[in-house]
């Protein structure tokens, strides 16, 4: 093979590597905003709103991608479980348990944190921002949560009229 052509063949190859690799850094740097999901913040009236992310529509199709997002980490959700006797590491994190029909189940990670010191309107955002943002997906109607029934949250299926049937959710148009 002509030397020229083999030089400019290896320029592409590592052009396309660096495009590749800015592309794949600013996906993960994204997914930390509130962008890819839907949100949960309170208007002047009191009345809790969800609020859609601009870039939901980028990653929609993409179950895994919306649960990256939920997370705000593309690291397995198994790594951020608290050990038994310890004190919750933060948050709570969703894990794709599998889908049935037109639900998915997903594992919360550090349930604790969710039934036990989030409050109730703390889980209960957290519940709808995760059944809304989930939703979003063609094949998902619901969403189960597995977890351990504590004071601020129980598990089973949820829906988008879960919350919307509750006279204080909000859409903000």
């Amino acid at each position: 093979m002509n030397r020229k052509v083999l030089i400019a063949l290896l320029i592409f190859i590592a052009a396309a590597l660096v495009v590749t690799a800015v592309m794949v850094l600013k996906e993960k740097e994204d997914y930390e905003s509130d962008d890819y999901t839907w949100s949960a913040n309170l208007d002047a009236g009191g009345h809790d709103l969800l609020v859609r992310g601009a870039k939901i529509d980028a990653i929609k199709k993409n179950l895994p991608g919306l649960l990256r997002a939920l997370n705000r980490s593309d690291k397995d959700p198994e790594s951020f479980r608290t050990p038994k006797g310890s004190e919750p590491l933060g948050l709570p994190k969703l894990k794709l348990a599998g889908i049935t029909g037109l639900v998915v189940n997903v594992e919360v990670i550090n349930d604790e944190f969710l039934t036990q010191r989030m409050g109730t309107s703390g889980a209960e955002a957290f519940l709808a921002v995760a059944t809304f943002t989930l939703t979003e997906h063609e094949g998902i109607e619901g969403v189960n949560f597995i977890f351990i029934e504590g004071d601020h949250a129980a598990p089973g299926l949820y829906t988008r009229e879960t919350f919307l049937k509750k006279d204080h959710w909000k859409i903000m148009e």
